[in-house]
């Protein structure tokens, strides 16, 4: 299995299902007791985006992937830095708050690492924090806040 799949697979096993209308799962984030979806890549029309918190919407992605060779190697198997970028976004009308879309991502990070990077994902020996990230984008009509989150796995094999 590809390694970049094997990653995905596993952090997408740490998030709880919901499912949809038509009897299908969905990965989502529990947070304060509102199923926050996850999506691969892209937003799936079909699934229905909670509000959360006063924000108008609110969703995860998991967005661009990376693989390379770690700067350390083991005598026993080569090891790979698996790097991955979660986004969690949330709209909002006019006037919103960033605070929400840092809270979730800190509930994201504590379901794959511990406070010191010790990994909590099977495979996985070591999660590092390399970026963490908030951003704004304004229209008309709304505001949206994202956190950022570019996060690296070392994997042994």
């Amino acid at each position: 299995m590809d390694r970049a799949t094997y990653i995905r697979g596993q952090v997408l096993s740490k998030f709880d299902k919901i499912t949809l209308s038509d009897g299908s799962k969905w990965d989502a984030l529990n947070f304060n007791n509102t199923l926050v979806p996850v999506f691969d890549e892209f937003v799936n029309p079909k699934v229905p985006i909670p509000s959360v918190g006063g924000a108008q919407e609110v969703y995860i992605i998991l967005q661009d992937q990376q693989t390379n060779m770690n700067a350390v190697q083991t005598v026993c198997a080569p090891r790979f830095n698996l790097s991955m970028t979660i986004r969690i976004v949330t709209k909002w009308g006019l006037t919103g708050s960033k605070k929400l879309c840092e809270d979730i991502g800190d509930t994201v990070i504590n379901l794959l690492r511990d406070d010191r990077g010790a990994s909590k994902i099977d495979g996985i020996s070591h999660v590092e924090l390399v970026t963490a990230r908030s951003i704004s984008e304004v229209s008309q009509t709304n505001i949206a806040f994202s956190k950022i989150l570019i996060l690296n796995f070392i994997k042994n094999g």
